[in-house]
């Protein structure tokens, strides 16, 4: 071994040594509770996030150590209410995380846009297509995927159906009618559509980028046609959104008299001085909405049947006051004003947002320049914070019996610690731009389902095979959830 080397050897190990002790013993951050390996390196969040075991190793690690707890040399996770306001509130000064930068590629659609003024004048540009009289002009689009889930359905009755995927294909076919122009026919089709594997790969490929930059960028350039299948799903949703796009309008224009959501991001008359979406971005951020508004709703919808089927009194106290205010022929799907304000339907899908949320995950943030208080602790500026709804929706003492499913808990009065806590679709101007759609998917949804049919659970969907597995997204550990339906007798209309 040459002097030179060993020089160097040594300069390495004195360098590592130097910033471990730093992390252990120095920095700000040092007194804030936490793990012994978290102070001295990410690489165990880069394990337990690949392995789909963060949000419930996180929880873990809150219950231990309390609502400050450091997960990384530079990251801390927070769960209690003050925090909240403070990273995600209307008036934070919190950046999303540099991370968001590798969700995404150029031009960046509005969930992984960092820029506070940007992504500002994005979510002006894109909130009137999400208003709520917006859905409702785009409800009957709505109601004619439900009607084809019920066709299906009854096709299956009394044998072992994986609700996973009919939800899965239920919300792809809508937002495909929402924001493509066109229905990808999934729940027609024995075969789910290409676009919804390109979408599963893109997300994998995500991941991969987002905890290993480096692998990505090996295996991504190796000359394996497996490979390279794999890596170019991004390039295909992009070519799929661009064509989808030429497509409608070409065949509608941009002031036709459809009823969906793509006509108002098409069409749009911007304020003075703010420039509308060109196609690129129009199509890029299509796809994202469209990845966005699949497995969010579908998860939701997916465990809270898994519930009702554990629950069947619960099941029939739902259905009873459904059936109270609505038809009850078999198959009518009731308009959503006759569902939005159904305290016990309201309350059955409250209980499923705060238990299974979609996106359990963190959501990182960066603290901005001068540095913050945050939970009597100084946060140093370009610290990395967050939060995840899992466990700030588990709170004892704001949700007692935490782990239970319990709708009863959102019938009364709901405390202000239940509406501070509660953030299944984030909080602030960072919130889910799709929140009253989905809400108006899983009610409408919901409502006629448990109106026509009894739910029980299949042999094989056991409280093991549904334990959640997440990826940001959560998916049941089994990788589905087999339920039987049975048509409900109903009272004579």
């Amino acid at each position: 071994m040459t002097s030179l080397t060993t020089v160097a050897i040594v300069w390495f190990g004195l360098t590592v040594s130097e910033q471990i002790v730093y992390n252990l013993f120095f920095s700000p951050l040092s007194k804030i509770p936490g793990p012994f390996i978290a102070k001295i390196t990410t690489k165990w969040l880069t394990f337990i996030d690949l392995a789909g075991h963060r949000t419930t190793v996180l929880h873990e690690l809150h219950q231990r150590y309390g609502t400050a707890v450091r997960i990384a040399p530079n990251e801390i996770s927070f769960s209690d209410c003050g925090s909240i306001k403070d990273i995600y509130g209307q008036q934070t000064a919190f950046m999303k995380a540099p991370i968001y930068d590798t969700m995404s590629v150029p031009p960046f659609g509005i969930f992984s846009m960092r820029n506070r003024a940007d992504h500002s004048q994005r979510r002006r540009l894109l909130s009137h297509a999400f208003a709520q009289s917006s859905l409702y002009e785009s409800e009957p689009l709505i109601e004619d995927n439900v009607r084809a889930l019920i066709s299906r359905l009854d096709n299956e009755l009394e044998m072992p159906v994986d609700v996973m995927s009919l939800f899965r294909l239920l919300a792809f076919d809508i937002v495909g009618d929402l924001f493509l122009g066109q229905a990808f026919g999934g729940l027609a089709s024995k075969d789910p559509p290409q676009f919804l594997h390109d979408m599963d790969l893109h997300f994998m490929c995500c991941a991969i980028e987002a905890n290993s930059p480096l692998l990505y960028a090996v295996l991504s350039r190796l000359p394996i046609p497996q490979l390279r299948h794999f890596f170019q799903s991004r390039e295909r949703l992009g070519v799929y959104g661009q064509k989808a796009l030429s497509s409608y309008l070409s065949k509608h224009g941009r002031e036709s008299d459809r009823k969906d959501l793509l006509k108002k991001v098409v069409s749009l008359k911007t304020e003075t001085g703010t420039p509308p979406l060109t196609d690129k971005e129009t199509y890029t951020e299509i796809g994202n909405l469209v990845a966005a508004g699949t497995d969010t709703t579908s998860m939701t919808l997916t465990y809270m049947f898994w519930q009702l089927g554990k629950n069947p009194d619960w099941q029939e106290q739902l259905r009873k006051e459904l059936r109270t205010h609505l038809s009850n022929e078999h198959g009518v799907i009731p308009s959503y004003n006759n569902v939005n304000q159904l305290p016990i339907l309201n309350a059955t899908i409250h209980e499923a947002l705060r238990l299974h949320p979609a996106a359990p995950a963190s959501l990182p943030r960066e603290t901005p320049k001068g540095g913050k208080m945050l939970n009597g602790y100084f946060i140093p500026e370009k610290t990395i914070v967050s939060m995840q709804c899992y466990t700030t929706h588990r709170d004892p003492d704001t949700f007692p019996n935490p782990n239970n499913f319990d709708p009863t808990r959102w019938l009364d009065q709901e405390s202000e610690d239940m509406k501070d806590l509660f953030m299944p679709f984030s909080k602030g101007p960072r919130a889910c731009l799709g929140k009253n759609l989905a809400m108006m998917e899983l009610k409408l949804t919901t409502a006629v389902l448990v109106k026509d049919y009894k739910v029980k659970l299949a042999a094989s969907c056991t409280d093991d095979s549904m334990a959640m597995t997440d990826h940001f997204l959560i998916i049941p550990k089994g990788g589905k959830c087999e339920l039987l339906f049975s048509a409900a007798k109903c009272k004579a209309s």
